[in-house]
């Protein structure tokens, strides 16, 4: 039996947002023999922000890959950054159950530094992480993370919970199937987070 060759890579692409962007990617991508295993999109302050994660053809260089897109997008000032998947170590990979992190409150210098070093201190991964501004001084922020099974779970939500009553900050952490039957999930705007 033969068997295809792929290298996969990890495509970041920003451009201006236009209704035209999307489809100028994912047809360049067709025409590259691309197989789209993960994206993100969002449009940040008017730019269109787009990440990728897709299989090619082994012929593909980064350099032809990186040159389509950008041919694509040409009209839209797109800029295209590129990196192999083949290059992560399988040991970089955490391994455990997905939770949510929810915060809410008082915006302020800081505040993501310190919950993603509580998070770290735990050998917490962020899978992927959506903020929005609710007023010119407070936020909303949603995290998806991986927690492995040798974390400290009650010692992470006291930490936490330390830090928002601190802040003026409400700060919840539950997992997969508890977030989605509770309130929390129908916060549509910060859900720039998939469930898989």
């Amino acid at each position: 039996m033969i068997r295809s060759m792929n290298s996969s890579y990890f495509i970041t692409i920003t451009s201006l947002n236009h209704c035209g962007v999307l489809p100028a990617i994912t047809t360049a991508l067709s025409e590259l023999g691309g197989d789209m295993q993960h994206a993100s999109q969002s449009v940040i302050q008017g730019l269109f922000t787009m990440t990728i994660a897709a299989h090619f053809p082994e012929h593909r260089s980064q350099e032809v890959i990186r040159d389509h897109l950008m041919s694509a997008g040409r009209h839209y000032g797109m800029e295209v950054m590129i990196r192999s998947l083949d290059e992560v170590p399988d040991e970089e990979m955490v391994i455990g159950g997905a939770y949510f992190l929810n915060v809410s409150g008082q915006d302020a210098p800081g505040v993501l530094r310190v919950i993603c070093g509580l998070l770290a201190q735990h050998l917490i991964s962020i899978e992927s992480l959506s903020a929005l501004p609710d007023s010119p001084n407070t936020f909303s922020m949603l995290m998806r993370l991986t927690i492995p099974p040798s974390s400290e779970l009650d010692e992470l939500r006291a930490q936490l919970k330390e830090f928002g009553d601190l802040n003026g900050l409400l700060i919840q952490i539950q997992d997969e199937e508890a977030y989605y039957r509770s309130d929390l999930s129908q916060q549509a705007a910060l859900h720039n987070v998939t469930r898989e």
